[in-house]
């Protein structure tokens, strides 16, 4: 006889993160599980599910319990027969405009799809293949990063607004681009929809502009805040395994993709995004 197994929760550090174990995601989940996964995710910000076997259809099954996929405009990079996934993989490297050599998602702390006017609430990317050595990625709760600030400081960037752009990439197709390519406002400092608490939300990739100030300037005071707030006490970084689902709050946390492995290697992760709401 087969023991069933149990689910179990496990901080992964003091900042934010948790490990999910004994569950299988393509197998039904019933509703007290699901529940404690997604209170787990609300007060942890990033879950990561281990040991999962996935094919394309049950990986985009197991997201529908957290909420509904969303449209991606890397274009160049979604999965043929699942266009919902998008297939981040670091031998595809190209340079982007400046000459910069950097796999998706490694140039800087950031928070997915800003330029959209309901960015996503979750991203989940998914660990297929991995380098022999590194291939982290950080996450920084970006709820302890403002509460970190002075109050009068909190008080003068709850009245700025973002405004993004999407990208200049070959990845980006040109119907993508005309969609998805009008400036969206949206709140430096973003509410929590469930938990009500208050985060720094921005992608510097992205930043058009903050209201009131000039591009340069703009981008100069977001990168100074970051480099200030984004400090090891409200960060983690995530050690990959082979069948890793992690799911990660992008409405409270920026994340980067370190360069620390070769990237002809081969890391590949299954990206999809799940349906936010309009930041306030």
């Amino acid at each position: 006889m087969t023991l069933a197994k149990t689910l179990a929760i496990t901080p992964l550090s003091d900042a934010l993160g948790a490990e999910v174990t004994g569950i299988d995601l393509r197998e039904p989940v019933d509703k007290a599980d699901a529940a404690r996964m997604e209170q787990a995710l609300t007060e942890r910000l990033v879950l990561v599910i281990r040991d999962q076997k996935f094919s394309p259809d049950q990986y985009l099954a197991a997201l529908r319990l957290f909420g509904n996929t969303m449209h991606q405009h890397l274009t160049g990079l979604l999965m043929k027969d699942h266009p919902e996934i998008a297939v981040l993989d670091s031998r595809r490297t190209k340079a982007a405009p400046d000459g910069v050599y950097a796999p998706i998602g490694s140039r800087d702390w950031h928070t997915d799809h800003t330029n959209h006017a309901r960015p996503p609430k979750i991203t989940a990317l998914y660990a297929v293949k991995l380098p022999k050595s590194g291939g982290d990625t950080g996450f920084a709760n970006m709820q302890r990063a403002y509460d970190s600030l002075p109050a009068e400081e909190r008080d003068a960037l709850g009245k700025l607004k973002t405004v993004s752009k999407i990208e200049d990439r070959e990845y980006v197709s040109a119907e993508d681009r005309k969609k998805y390519g009008v400036p969206q406002t949206h709140p430096l400092i973003r509410t929590h929809p469930v938990s009500r608490k208050k985060a720094i939300y921005v992608h510097p990739g992205k930043l058009a502009r903050i209201e009131g100030m000039e591009p340069e300037e703009s981008l100069d005071y977001v990168n100074g805040l970051l480099d200030r707030v984004i400090t090891p006490d409200v960060t983690y970084r995530h050690k990959w395994r082979t069948g890793d689902m992690l799911l990660c709050d992008n409405r409270a946390v920026l994340h980067i993709a370190h360069r620390d492995y070769d990237p002809a290697e081969g890391r590949v992760m299954h990206r999809v995004l799940l349906e936010g709401d309009v930041p306030f």
